[in-house]
């Protein structure tokens, strides 16, 4: 019922904002002539592929870059991001996922979904994270972890499923346009104490063992490629 409800919703902001869909993507064609969508393959619900719809902030060319801990994070100053992508990249750039509620392929709320070539580097921990549907926003999105460890991101999306409830979702719900309108510390203190209970900590060391173990044999494979 709440499924369906969340993809009627997302069906009326579709329609209702539709004028602001075709400026968003007339401004991009105008900038460099690109496609407007940026289209990727993405791990769904249960680790099924699937195609994340996101408007293009970045130039048309650009390849993605894979840091240490398997971040791919922007940085503010990023030369790949285009003029437009510049304001878009406030979560603007994440209104096309509308469609992937719709298509019952994404919910609301729920862990963002990694590019399909990070499978191979989950282990029993982590794959939790694709029990649910990926979501647009989510408990870890809010609690800024762009700027924490891939592992400890996960840690939050498995504490969220574990502890998730109809008054945090109410919390995210709030926290999403401030967080998006700027306000990057919305969620600092929930991180704060979140990262004092025992339970986090060892979902997090689980998950960090996991990744290292991943990167490790990455590097290996390669070394000896």
């Amino acid at each position: 019922m709440i499924a369906k409800l969340g993809r009627a919703i997302a069906v009326l902001i579709c329609l209702v904002g539709m004028p602001i869909h075709l400026c968003i993507w007339a401004l991009i064609r105008m900038h460099d002539s690109g496609p407007a969508l940026y289209r990727s393959r993405r791990l769904g619900k249960g680790g099924v592929g699937f195609e994340m719809l996101k408007y293009r902030t970045m130039k048309a060319d650009a390849r993605p870059v894979v840091k240490e801990g398997f971040k791919t994070i922007v940085v503010e100053a990023d030369p790949r991001v285009t003029g437009p992508g510049r304001w878009l990249r406030c979560g603007i750039d994440e209104l096309p996922q509308l469609w992937n509620i719709v298509r019952g392929e994404m919910a609301w709320i729920g862990p963002r979904p990694d590019e399909e070539w990070m499978l191979h580097n989950y282990g029993v921990q982590c794959t939790q994270r694709l029990v649910p549907l990926p979501g647009i926003t989510g408990y870890a999105q809010v609690l800024y972890s762009r700027n924490v460890s891939t592992a400890e991101g996960y840690a939050i999306d498995l504490w969220y499923r574990a502890h998730g409830s109809i008054w945090l979702d109410a919390w995210i719900v709030i926290a999403t346009p401030m967080f998006m309108a700027g306000w990057r510390a919305v969620g600092a203190d929930r991180l704060r104490k979140l990262r004092l209970l025992p339970e986090f900590k060892q979902l997090r060391q689980r998950c960090d063992a996991e990744l290292a173990a991943a990167e490790k044999f990455s590097l290996e494979a390669l070394s000896v490629g």
